[in-house]
């Protein structure tokens, strides 16, 4: 049973995660500096935070705050692409092997345990050192396709839930025709379970993108993301921990945010 304290939380979770999805929506527009900008190689390399400059600077001289906040766009827009492409998917492969049954079921699942078998970040590393450099699209589209086989299994798992209550069951010997079956009966009463799936999808894949681009594999430098604001401190991280920890922070804590609301939706879902 929710506590007033834990619905202040709750709230207090979905405006933090929403005023930093804001920041990245607005980020460009709010950067004090163009995030590519060297502002002088000579005399502001490595400058700590300050009043000029909030975040302090890298070794190019480029202000860290206007990457940072640059950053965030490409980092949570690839995130949010990618849980969209996942949810879809998994959607799709869940609720097709809940409807058909039998071998298309099976064979549709046992696919699916196949492909989650397989470690994710060595998928993810073969395919994209495997391809090259990625557009951030495309990048989102590689993260989103190896990231929907939980989708699939917890939309299966729910819609053969569903099929079994009677107002689901009334609705079939009424002779609602599968495909309003689905869009009017089935997908709302899946919405807890879909906005579950889409939120955890896109907390994984924030710092998988994040490592991609640390690794020089993900968003394509000069262009910043978290991940690779925080490479350009390698080898002397103690010295220039400005740049490792406003990227690390706001990793860390849009992971834990995200998995948060995950974690209340389906304890909602389940006391419902």
């Amino acid at each position: 049973m929710s506590t007033p304290l834990g619905r202040r939380l709750d709230r207090v979770t979905l405006l933090t995660l929403g005023g930093i999805v804001v920041l990245a929506a607005a980020g460009p527009a709010l950067a004090p500096h163009a995030p590519t900008e060297a502002l002088d190689p000579q005399r502001l390399a490595w400058q700590p935070p300050s009043g000029t400059f909030l975040f302090g600077t890298d070794g190019f001289s480029r202000d860290v705050l206007s990457r940072f906040l640059v950053g965030a766009r490409h980092t949570l827009g690839v995130a949010l692409l990618a849980a969209s492409v996942a949810l879809l998917l998994g959607t799709a492969v869940g609720l097709g092997a809940a409807l058909t049954r039998g071998w298309r079921d099976s064979l549709l699942m046992r696919g699916t345990d196949a492909l989650l078998a397989m470690p994710r970040l060595l998928v993810l590393l073969l395919v994209v050192t495997g391809t090259g450099a990625l557009r951030l699209d495309a990048l989102a589209l590689v993260l989103g396709a190896t990231g929907w086989m939980t989708t699939a299994r917890l939309v299966r798992q729910e819609t053969r839930r569903l099929l079994a209550t009677d107002a689901i069951r009334g609705a079939i010997v009424l002779g609602v025709p599968p495909m309003r079956l689905v869009t009017h009966h089935l997908l709302p009463a899946l919405a807890p379970t879909l906005a579950v799936a889409a939120t955890g999808a896109f907390a994984s894949a924030v710092p998988l993108e994040s490592g991609l681009s640390y690794l020089g594999l993900g968003v394509p430098t000069p262009l910043p993301s978290w991940g690779n604001i925080i490479a350009e401190a390698e080898g002397d991280l103690l010295r220039r921990w400005w740049v490792v920890v406003f990227p690390t922070v706001a990793i860390i804590g849009t992971v834990l945010l995200a998995n948060r609301i995950a974690d209340r939706v389906a304890s909602r879902g389940e006391a419902s």
